[in-house]
């Protein structure tokens, strides 16, 4: 890696790949919902408690702004890694998503006693959209 050059970044591949980060969102866990909510404690009466307070849309600001960062850096990564066809920008997207989400995430929920179902539910979805998003940032350079 030379060097990061932020001006040679496509910033329309970076604004869709959070676009899709934010619906693949949505579809994964409203598909998963309820054993979501069961591993992590939530009733129905809880969801429908946080209506009309911050906690209903503060959450999808940060995820939005998150979504934005861990983008950014991939697309860094693929640049700096010169990665421009669909294996490579796959292969970043593992990498990232296992090297870094899995293994923190193991590591945090081992200590905390969660279910292996649980990591399961919550690394699934990045590992599927990290993959997208690096097919998608190598191939629209």
């Amino acid at each position: 890696m030379d060097g990061m050059d932020f001006g040679s970044l496509n910033y329309w591949a970076i604004i869709v790949a959070v676009i899709f980060n934010q619906m693949l969102g949505a579809a994964w866990y409203s598909t998963l919902a309820k054993p979501w909510m069961a591993e992590v404690g939530l009733t129905d009466e809880d969801m429908a408690g946080v209506k009309g307070t911050s906690r209903a849309w503060y959450p999808y600001v940060v995820a939005i702004v998150l979504a934005a960062v861990f983008t950014f850096a991939l697309a860094l990564l693929a640049q700096g890694l010169d990665a421009d066809t669909f294996g490579e920008g796959l292969g970043l997207g593992l990498l990232a998503a296992i090297g870094f989400v899995f293994t923190s995430h193991g590591v945090n929920y081992t200590f905390e006693g969660r279910s292996l179902r649980l990591l399961a539910i919550n690394v699934g979805y990045p590992l599927i959209s990290y993959c997208v998003i690096g097919v998608l940032l190598a191939l629209w350079r």
